[in-house]
C-alpha cells in the first residue's frame, strides 16, 4: 500500500502540537487528563528509574528507625486498622506540638527531587481555616515565609476536602536557585497549584540546603493551630498546611510518604565521605557483663551549624585475647562517657572509648569472636542494612555502640573501630 508522506507528516505535526501546548508554563492550568506531568524539575522525561531515599508507611508502628517523635501537650497515635499515625493537640495554648520528622534525606545535584506525601490535614472536621503552600528560608539568619493561600493557586482553588486524604506532591531543582513546583496528585496525574522561580531574584540561594526531612506537624502558635506537611525543618522547608484559629480539638494524620531522587541512585548508593572510629592500642578489659567498648553519635552542631548530614556505618572490627560476644547496640545509656569529636573540622560524628557501663539499647548484630581474632561482619554497604545515624531531634539519641561480653572463663582484652560514610 502507497503512504501518503503528506498525510503521514501532518499527522505527526498534529501529534507534536499537542505535547507543546501540554507543557507550555504560559497557557492557563490544564485538568489532569489534559495535563500529564511527565517531566521532572529540569524538564527531562519521567522514567521509572528513580534512586528511592526514603519510603515509609506506618504499617506496624511509628517508624522508630525512621521518624523522630517530639510532642509537647500533644500525641502520636499509631492506628491498627488503618495502619496509620494520629497526631492530636491536648490544648490549645501556643507551644502544643506533635510532630513526627524522618532522617534528613540527602539531595543530589543537578537531580530532580520528588517528595510525597499522603495524609489528611483537617482530621477532626473542624473547618473554617485556610490552606496554604509554603516556602520558609533562613538565608537572612532569621527563619522567614512566604506562603501561597489555595485562593490564589493555579489549579484547585475550590472543592477540596480537606478532611479527607490527599497525596501532596512538591518536586525541585535546588542547586538553591532552581524552581520548586507544588500540586497535588489526584485520579492518578499531578495538578500543579503553584510554581515558585528563584533565579534571577536575589545575590544567594533562596535557602540554606536542600537536604531536609520528610514531617508531619500538628502545632499551635500566634493564635492559629496548624496542620502542616512538608519537606525540611524550622529553617528551610516546603509544605502544605491547613490553618484554623486555635483549637485544643484539632487532629491530622500521617500515612505514607517518599522521596526520590529522580536520575541519582538509591541512598544506599549515594557515595559519602569515609571516617572511622577505633579504640587506638589502649585495650579494653572485658569480663562477665555487658560493656562498651566503641561508640559513636552524630554532634548537634557542625561547624557551628546545624547538623543535617546523614551517616551509614559500612563496616566494624574486633579483636580479643580471649573469647567474646560482640553486640551492637543503638540508643544505649552510656554511664560517663566523654565524647570526643572524630575531626573537627572534616566529621559531624564524635566518639567515645571511656564509658563504664551501659543499660537499655536495642541490638542491631551480634557475633562471637574467639580468642586472638578479628571480625568484619557484614561486609562494606551491608553491616547495619537500612540502620542510619543522624542527629535525632526526638527522644532517641541514636548512639551506636560496640559491647562486649566474655564468653570463657578469662577477661578479654579488647580493640574496636567503626567506619562510615558522611552524606552530605
Amino acid at each position: 500500500m502507497a503512504i501518503d508522506r503528506r498525510t503521514d507528516n501532518r499527522r505527526w505535526k498534529a501529534i507534536d502540537d499537542l505535547w507543546k501546548d501540554a507543557f507550555d508554563d504560559d497557557i492557563p492550568a490544564l485538568t489532569v487528563t489534559q495535563h500529564p506531568r511527565s517531566q521532572d524539575a529540569f524538564g527531562r522525561l519521567r522514567v521509572a528509574g528513580t534512586g528511592q531515599r526514603l519510603d515509609a508507611e506506618f504499617l506496624y508502628d511509628k517508624q522508630p528507625n525512621i521518624f523522630d517523635e517530639t510532642t509537647t501537650n500533644g500525641t502520636a497515635t499509631h492506628n491498627a486498622n488503618t495502619r496509620d499515625v494520629t497526631l492530636s493537640l491536648g490544648d490549645a495554648n501556643n507551644g502544643s506540638l506533635a510532630k513526627l520528622a524522618s532522617y534528613p534525606v540527602p539531595y543530589t545535584p543537578g537531580n530532580s527531587q520528588l517528595v510525597e506525601i499522603t495524609g489528611v490535614l483537617d482530621l477532626a472536621g473542624i473547618g473554617g481555616g485556610n490552606a496554604e503552600a509554603f516556602v520558609r528560608t533562613n538565608i537572612t539568619g532569621t527563619p522567614a515565609e512566604t506562603t501561597y493561600a489555595q485562593s490564589t493557586w493555579q489549579d484547585i482553588r475550590t472543592g477540596v476536602d480537606w478532611t479527607t486524604s490527599h497525596i501532596f506532591a512538591m518536586d525541585f531543582q535546588s542547586l538553591k536557585v532552581g524552581s520548586i513546583r507544588f500540586g497535588l496528585v489526584q485520579n492518578g496525574g499531578f495538578r500543579q497549584v503553584v510554581k515558585v522561580d528563584n533565579d534571577n531574584i536575589r545575590d544567594s540561594g533562596y535557602w540554606q540546603l536542600a537536604n531536609g526531612s520528610v514531617y508531619y506537624k500538628l502545632y499551635t502558635t500566634g493564635g492559629n493551630t496548624y496542620m502542616e506537611v512538608g519537606y525540611g525543618n524550622e529553617n528551610n522547608a516546603i509544605g502544605f498546611r491547613y490553618v484554623i484559629t486555635a483549637n485544643a480539638s484539632a487532629t491530622m494524620k500521617a500515612i505514607c510518604c517518599t522521596v526520590k531522587s529522580e536520575g541519582g541512585p538509591d541512598l544506599r548508593n549515594v557515595p559519602g565521605y569515609p571516617r572511622t572510629a577505633n579504640t587506638g592500642v589502649t585495650e579494653k578489659t572485658v569480663s562477665t557483663t555487658l560493656i562498651p567498648v566503641l561508640s559513636v553519635r552524630s554532634k548537634t552542631t557542625f561547624n557551628s551549624l546545624e547538623n543535617l548530614v546523614l551517616s551509614r556505618i559500612e563496616s566494624l572490627n574486633v579483636t580479643s585475647t580471649q573469647p567474646i560476644r560482640v553486640v551492637v547496640l543503638e540508643d544505649a545509656t552510656l554511664t560517663t562517657p566523654s565524647w570526643v569529636d572524630v575531626d573537627t573540622n572534616e566529621s559531624s560524628v564524635e566518639y567515645d572509648v571511656t564509658a563504664a557501663a551501659l543499660t537499655g539499647g536495642k541490638e542491631l548484630l551480634s557475633f562471637y569472636v574467639t580468642s586472638g581474632s578479628g571480625n568484619n561482619p557484614g561486609g562494606e554497604g551491608a553491616t547495619l542494612g537500612k540502620q542510619y545515624m543522624w542527629d535525632h531531634q526526638g527522644s532517641l539519641s541514636g548512639i551506636v555502640t560496640i559491647a562486649a561480653i566474655r564468653t570463657g572463663n578469662s577477661d578479654g582484652s579488647v580493640l574496636a573501630a567503626l567506619n562510615w560514610e558522611e552524606i552530605r
